[in-house]
């Protein structure tokens, strides 16, 4: 018999969100992975999998609902969710084609486990493990820091864990008197926002089964990654604060107002011990950005950064209990969306490898559309994500709240605004609207950048 547990923070945060979804959408939760398998014993790689179910607690969690309420149940022992597939790989783009027809398959949200796997062979031969973890168990960090040790357990099976919480230990931490002080904080920060109105505009929320001709672009470029560090230690800020600080200013701009609030996404590994804890520990915090026009840019990101940096303190909280604050405060109604309502723009700066950007590449950037952007979630949403010595910047909205023209738009004054943080941060913010757009190097943004997909 399994006794059930209340779900950490995070736990609870990542239910709310993925039951926030309409039916057709559950797989939007889903995370990738994909391991190189090539040169490991088929027994070596089953061994290390059974040692990483046994090591971590989210890989045997099922959720069930009692009551209403949504608990956790960590079994002792699971089957491993990995079907083992012998057939001969005809091309590179095998892998991401088998983990992507894995992501594309929803999970359960109770009674089931929140991963499955294919474990790909040729002849016996291990090839790679293609991985489908539901939000509902693990973050983006965590799936990260799986398959550190995954591998570190393929070369040694001996290989200790690092020292962090179980999730039901952060659940238990959460609730814990001792963790009352940090609780009130967080009512507090969220209550004064709430009271003082400190929001954007009104965005529009999709009702949960409908949907609307969101857009999306994403901007690649390796200079952009490499400047925007450069600016951010020229600044003395995060390169996050630099990319974000940027994305507020667009966002003023095109909603017509001098105050944005931009939801920004933390991972909650603020303590040593947290750092490489295995759960889904993501939850958003609004930070409020003031944007003045004739502000120096320098200046603006600045106040950007350590605005973030007080919101950071209290991103750790109980979502129904601030879903009850902010329903009492009069900000959200009382039908399913919620949940956008209360998270209305979100900003996610994801360093995936800790390969640098390289600020004098040369490489020309990218201005890519994604023809069918998801059609449901925050309204205006904006992922960075930097890899291989890359960044990409992803802006998706609804075109109620920036147009796709504002979507180019917005994205060239980023690539602008790093630019002139690092030459020449005393301009003003304003000036990024008014630019000449022979100002950036190809490096940066394409002169020439693609139009919209048609209809958009």
């Amino acid at each position: 018999m399994h006794a059930d547990a209340p779900l950490s923070h995070g736990q609870l945060y990542s239910w709310r969100e993925v039951d926030s979804y309409p039916e057709g959408w559950k797989k939007e939760a889903n995370l990738p992975a994909t391991w190189d398998l090539r040169g490991r014993s088929l027994d070596d790689v089953t061994a290390a999998l059974r040692r990483l179910v046994r090591r971590h607690e989210p890989l045997r969690t099922t959720y069930h609902l009692v009551d209403g309420v949504p608990v956790q149940r960590v079994h002792e022992d699971v089957a491993l969710p990995v079907e083992r597939v012998d057939r001969v790989i005809t091309d590179f783009g095998d892998p991401d084609r088998t983990t992507g027809a894995l992501v594309g398959i929803p999970f359960p949200m109770t009674d089931a486990l929140c991963w499955r796997g294919e474990l790909v062979t040729t002849d016996g031969v291990p090839m790679f493990l293609s991985l489908s973890f539901s939000h509902l168990i693990l973050d983006v960090w965590s799936i990260i820091e799986l398959g550190s040790q995954f591998d570190a357990l393929v070369r040694d099976p001996s290989t200790a864990p690092p020292t962090a919480p179980s999730p039901r230990e952060l659940a238990h931490r959460h609730a814990e008197d001792a963790a009352s002080g940090r609780r009130s904080a967080a009512e507090r920060y969220w209550s004064k926002l709430l009271e003082d109105d400190h929001r954007s505009p009104a965005l529009p929320t999709l009702p949960p089964h409908e949907t609307k001709p969101r857009v999306q672009a994403t901007l690649h470029s390796v200079a952009l990654g490499g400047l925007s560090a450069t600016a951010a230690s020229a600044l003395g800020v995060s390169a996050p604060a630099v990319v974000m600080a940027l994305v507020a200013a667009g966002l003023a701009e095109h909603a017509g107002a001098r105050r944005v609030t931009l939801n920004l996404m933390s991972s909650n590994r603020f303590t040593p011990d947290h750092r490489h804890a295995v759960g889904t520990l993501n939850q958003l915090i609004p930070v409020v950005v003031d944007v003045d026009a004739g502000l120096p840019l320098g200046e603006h990101i600045t106040r950007t950064h350590w605005a973030a940096a007080k919101a950071y303190r209290y991103s750790s909280y109980d979502v129904d209990r601030i879903a009850a604050i902010a329903a009492e405060a009069g900000a959200t109604g009382d039908h399913d969306g919620w949940f956008n309502q209360l998270f209305p723009c979100w900003f996610n700066y994801l360093q995936l490898d800790g390969e640098p950007c390289a600020p004098a590449s040369l490489a020309p950037a990218e201005l890519v559309w994604t023809p069918d952007a998801r059609q449901y979630g925050q309204p205006f949403d904006v992922r960075v994500t930097v890899k291989g010595g890359r960044m990409s910047v992803a802006l998706r909205t609804d075109p109620d709240v920036v147009t796709a023209d504002g979507v180019t738009s917005i994205l060239r004054a980023v690539a602008l605004g790093v630019r002139r943080a690092v030459i020449e941060p005393e301009t003003a913010t304003k000036d990024l609207w008014d630019a000449d757009g022979a100002e950036l190097p190809p490096a940066l943004f394409p002169p020439r950048p693609p139009a919209p997909p048609r209809g958009v």
